[in-house]
């Protein structure tokens, strides 16, 4: 890329705290002659086409910029999510010339950190067909740390890097949700569930969370556990042996994570709700529901007390330092602002 061309900053603001420091950042280097900063989609997808580098400013973990230029087929680009102290915007707020700010600009491979996190690898049974309607109902209905609903376009790119496959083989099963009438296109490719679809996903859905129940409370397996063993599960209990399950249980309302059985209800109260890393700093917050796919994060997070229903006293977020700490059962507690991002609270 020519040195001539001053990229393209598109920020998003996100979270309070790191949704200022992106527009403060975009605002420097505007001042200082090495950025331009549009907001406007079309405009930086022109831009890209004509060469410039596009850097996303992301001022939540959903990375819903980024996604959205990928679906506008900007591959030029660098994400960097500043709710994360480690993502690079102090980096790029020092940057003193034009031709470090394009060193910055150097395409790299991206994660996408929160909602949701990518299951362990499981060699024992293959991603089946429910799998793949679960990662794009998951990638198309979350909840992101801003507290809104993610309405970032999902390729089939990013059901391959939830789902840990190839890019071919998540092609190839996305084609056959296709096929079933369970999933379609959108305006940029994008990947939309169809009424049948979302019907689809809900069933698996609550079958899934009844399972989870069973494994924990039946079958004594820790919670940070019951996400994998249902899902292992799920294929020998067809849809009346699940509801026998559910009756058994005492008719349970919520899944040990704290979501509500109900899908429909799940995503409706999910609005009402906010991730700890996000929230101001406040007297009392309530932990409502926990992040249901990393074994690891369910681990730390009920080492440090936080389960479905505790309650947060004194709580202190510092976005610079990347920790929350909060009171619990009178004792002060601290951990970082990504674990906080797996616990949304009310």
């Amino acid at each position: 890329m020519p040195s001539s061309k001053v990229p393209v900053l598109l920020p998003c603001h996100g979270i309070p705290e790191s949704g200022a420091r992106a527009v403060e950042i975009a605002a420097d280097l505007a001042d200082r002659g090495l950025a331009e900063v549009v907001e406007n989609i079309e405009q930086v997808v022109a831009a890209a086409r004509e060469g410039r580098a596009v850097l996303a400013l992301d001022g939540c973990a959903g990375s819903c910029q980024a996604r959205l230029l990928d679906a506008h087929g900007v591959g030029a680009m660098r994400a960097l999510n500043l709710s994360s102290p480690s993502a690079g915007g102090g980096e790029l707020a020092d940057a003193s010339s034009a031709a470090a700010l394009e060193a910055a600009a150097t395409p790299v491979k991206r994660t996408r950190r929160h909602p949701p996190v990518a299951p362990q690898p499981d060699e024992r049974r293959a991603h089946s067909l429910d799998d793949y309607l679960l990662a794009v109902d998951a990638l198309t209905s979350p909840v992101v740390e801003c507290g809104a609903v993610a309405d970032a376009p999902t390729l089939t790119a990013h059901v391959a890097q939830l789902l840990g496959v190839s890019r071919a083989a998540a092609g190839e099963m996305v084609a056959r949700l296709e096929e079933e009438g369970l999933v379609q296109r959108g305006e940029h490719k994008d990947l939309l569930l169809t009424t049948a679809g979302r019907a689809a996903a809900d069933r698996l859905l609550r079958a899934k969370r009844i399972l989870e129940c069973f494994v924990v409370e039946s079958l004594g397996y820790p919670v940070a556990e019951c996400h994998e063993r249902a899902r292992e599960l799920a294929p020998g209990f067809d849809t009346d042996a699940v509801e026998r399950v559910w009756e058994s249980l005492g008719r349970p309302e919520r899944c040990p994570h704290g979501r509500p059985l109900d899908p429909a209800e799940a995503r409706e109260s999910a609005r009402e709700l906010l991730a700890l890393s996000a929230v101001r700093s406040v007297g009392e917050v309530t932990v409502d529901r926990l992040e249901e796919d990393s074994r690891e994060r369910l681990s730390a997070l009920t080492d440090a007390g936080i389960t479905p229903g505790a309650r947060l006293a004194e709580v202190t977020v510092s976005p610079a330092a990347g920790i929350v700490s909060f009171l619990i059962k009178g004792e002060r507690r601290t951990i970082s602002s990504l674990l906080a991002a797996a616990v949304l609270v009310r």
